[in-house]
Formats: structure tokens, sequence, C-alpha cells
């Protein structure tokens, strides 16, 4: 009987052109649409039109436009990338389903290569996008995939929590984001990518309940139950308990 567990690949694409303009059409409102605009300050303009239709045919000929200027740099920076991941993929994807103690779908987890360089997820699909000249993109596939795996495990240990609860800004969003930043501190996984994460977002970072530093609090809560005793369940359920009664 064979018991290995399935560990997955990560597949590399170029981000085609209608997701890719839908993407950043969302995330121009957003709060971090400023690292969007002042990479690319034309979609500034596009963000204000009123019209639909003119505004999607407007930010689909900004992305050609872009694609056409960074030219080679789209395709040499999926290769580089790719070949930088493929060095960790397997010790990376290994660590991260020890940690928190689930297991992989059998499915493929989707890496796009895209003008964006903001790299939001898709939970459902699995599937993320990068920049081709991020500077760590291996990273960013880390704090990617431990979202999937993050939620998989919420899904299967706490089924009453709702789907729409995974997205910004509920309390289980912001909960998986300080939580990837730490699991990406774990030695195990400093071990393999060489990289310290200090990268809450600051709105986390100032969170408070009770005068106390809600990050600092789950980083001792990390410490015991999951590098100490190997309870990520244990330690999800008393991240909840930390996070219910945040003031959103």
């Amino acid at each position: 009987m064979n018991n290995k567990k399935f560990i997955p690949k990560v597949v590399f694409k170029q981000m085609p052109l209608e997701p890719e303009a839908e993407m950043i059409s969302g995330l121009l409102d957003w709060d971090w649409s400023d690292k969007i605009t002042g990479k690319y300050p034309p979609f500034l303009e596009i963000k204000k039109i009123k019209s639909k239709k003119k505004k999607d045919e407007a930010m689909k000929n900004e992305i050609i436009k872009i694609r056409q200027e960074l030219g080679q740099k789209m395709d040499e920076g999926l290769l580089k990338v790719k070949s930088d991941w493929q060095k960790v993929e397997a010790q990376t994807l290994k660590a991260l389903s020890e940690i928190i103690q689930v297991d992989y779908p059998k499915k493929e987890i989707t890496a796009y290569i895209s003008i964006n360089p903001i790299c939001p997820r898709h939970l459902d699909d699995w599937w993320f996008s990068v920049p081709p000249d991020h500077d760590n993109p291996n990273k960013v596939f880390a704090h990617e995939i431990s979202h999937f795996l993050f939620f998989k495990k919420l899904k299967e240990e706490f089924p009453e929590i709702k789907r729409k609860n995974y997205e910004s800004p509920h309390k289980e969003w912001i909960l998986s984001e300080i939580i990837a930043v730490i699991i990406l501190n774990d030695k195990r996984i400093t071990d393999v990518l060489d990289t310290y994460n200090n990268g809450y977002y600051p709105k986390h970072r100032e969170l408070k309940i009770d005068g106390k530093s809600v990050t600092e609090t789950l980083e001792k809560l990390y410490d015991k139950y999951v590098v100490q005793e190997n309870n990520f369940q244990e330690f999800i359920k008393k991240g909840l308990v930390v996070v219910k009664d945040l003031k959103l």
C-alpha cells in the first residue's frame, strides 16, 4: 500500500487578457490600488470612466500596451520565476502541508505571470498571480499556497463558517493574512526559503484587543500550539477567539 501523500505541481502561465483586465479593474477600488496606479499611472484615468463597456475596453488596451512595452521581459520573467520556484517547490509544499496538517487536493496550482504588482489569489480555483519582476517570488508562492491550505483546513474543521467570510474584510480573512506571515517565519519554511517575512498589513499590525497586539498574541499562540504541540486545529480555534471581538 502506497501511503505517500500527494504533492502538487505549480503550473506557470501568462495570464489571459480578459481575467487580467477584470482582476486589475476590481483591485483599483481596493486599499492597495496605489501600488497599481503608482506603477502604471494611466489606470488612474481608466478608473474614472463611468461606462463599464468603455472602461473594460480602455483597461484591455492599456494592458496590451504595457505588455508590448515589457516585451520579452514577460517571457523571461516567467522562466526565471519558474526556475527559482522549482528549486524549492517540493520541500516548501511538503512543509506547508505538515505545518497546517492538511493534505493537498489532487489538483494543480496555477501561477499566472501578470503585470499586476499586487499578488491576488483565487481560493476556489487555486490560482494566484505574480509580476515577472518580483524581487522575492518564492515568498509570494509560499504565502498564497498557505492561504489555500489554511482555508481548506478551516472548511474541514469549522464547516459552519460561511464561504464569504474567507474574503476581506471579514475576521477570518484577517486571521488568515496574519497567520500566513507567521507560517512563513516558521523554521521549517525559513530553512528552505532562507528569508524572514515581516509583511503584516499595516492595519493588521495596529490591531489590538484589550490593549494587546493581535499579531503578537497570535505569534505566541502559534509557538505554543503549532511549534511546541503540533496542533494546528487548536491554534485556529484559539485564533478565531482572538479576532472575534475585532471592530471592523
